[in-house]
């Protein structure tokens, strides 16, 4: 079977999840797998909000209250997975 860029990325994805089990032995297989996914995500997610276009910097500017929506990529993208991360941990301490 050739390799596509669908089946790169779900390789990729798998590996990530080992390594995040090899980290966090608390999560199970499928929970590694729903971190490392949502972390892609979100990851993808953030950047594009905290590298804003030209036209929504001058939108900051012209409005300084809209500057509130300002995020920082790796601020707002460790709390994002600090918190999926917990309530996975959190959900298999009560399953478990």
């Amino acid at each position: 079977m050739p390799r596509t860029p669908q089946r790169t990325a779900i390789a990729n994805v798998i590996v990530l999840a080992r390594l995040v089990t090899a980290h966090v032995p608390e999560l199970d297989e499928h929970d590694a797998l729903r971190f490392t996914g949502a972390t892609i995500m979100a990851t993808g997610a953030v950047w594009t909000h905290a590298h804003p276009s030209a036209a929504m910097l001058a939108a900051y500017e012209a409005d300084p209250g809209l500057a509130a929506m300002r995020l920082d990529f790796a601020v707002t993208l460790r709390e994002t997975l600090e918190v999926l991360l917990s309530g996975l941990l959190a959900r298999s301490s009560r399953a478990g």
